[in-house]
């Protein structure tokens, strides 16, 4: 077990952000989704994913090995941290790899489901310049996100919606200009006990000077084991600024 949450550490600090570069909302989510939802890991126990991942937009290419390494801290109290290591390959440029950036971020689930009333649920997010912003691999300055995610379930049926903003260093942006609204909606259908099916929109829109971007995507979830979660999902960009296709697989670990 030492060996497994040695690892997992390495990965996790050593490994994020196909998508920090190409795409993403700066939060985490329940894999194969960006679109976070309103779940938490019980205190006392961890939780490690690994993904492998592909983006492919007009001028270059991005893969990625991916970790995810989350703690249950208190009740309905999160944390996790998580890193990539790259593969980029622009168009007309050589190929580069290397560490991308990194995030830390807790998330609270402020209120429970009932029969009547949603989950909500608030998260931090804190993303960290380990990449290189020379080789295009990172930004350079420290970015936080805060978003607010609603869930409710009908039968089979979960729908989830996001609601956020990032505030970029100022350092960088000097101005408010480079901030984005973070927006999602997802929906989860419970084929059976162990085969989930998912899709989501996921989209970023700018304060100011900041590019629009959304992206559709499906995907799926099988549960192996009670500790070991399969997943996969493939996504489309639906603006200039997007990725034209994104992929990604990966497995859910509960660690203890």
């Amino acid at each position: 077990m030492q060996k497994i949450l040695v690892v997992g550490v390495w990965v996790a600090c050593c490994t994020m952000v196909l998508l920090n570069h190409v795409w993403c909302p700066e939060v985490w989510a329940g894999r194969p989704l960006d679109t976070e939802d309103t779940g938490t890991i019980a205190p006392g126990q961890a939780e490690l994913e690994l993904s492998s991942d592909y983006a492919k937009s007009r001028d270059e290419k991005l893969a990625a090995l991916r970790g995810v390494l989350g703690f249950g801290l208190l009740p309905r109290l999160e944390a996790r941290i998580e890193s990539a290591l790259l593969l980029l390959e622009p168009d007309g440029a050589p190929a580069r790899g290397g560490i991308g950036d990194s995030l830390f971020g807790v998330k609270y689930r402020l209120l429970d489901e009932t029969d009547v009333l949603p989950a909500v649920l608030g998260s931090l997010t804190v993303s960290l310049p380990t990449g290189n912003e020379a080789r295009g691999l990172g930004a350079a300055g420290v970015d936080v996100g805060l978003l607010a995610v609603v869930s409710k379930a009908f039968g089979p049926v979960t729908l989830t919606w996001n609601g956020g903003y990032v505030f970029i260093d100022e350092s960088i942006a000097r101005t408010r200009d480079l901030d984005v609204w973070l927006l999602a909606g997802a929906a989860e259908y419970r084929a059976t006990e162990v085969w989930t099916l998912v899709g989501e929109i996921v989209g970023t829109l700018g304060a100011d000077r900041a590019p629009h971007s959304a992206v559709l995507r499906v995907g799926t979830t099988y549960a192996l084991t009670d500790q070991i979660k399969l997943d996969g999902a493939v996504g489309f960009g639906v603006t200039r600024t997007s990725p034209d296709v994104l992929l990604t697989v990966g497995v859910t670990i509960a660690l203890f």
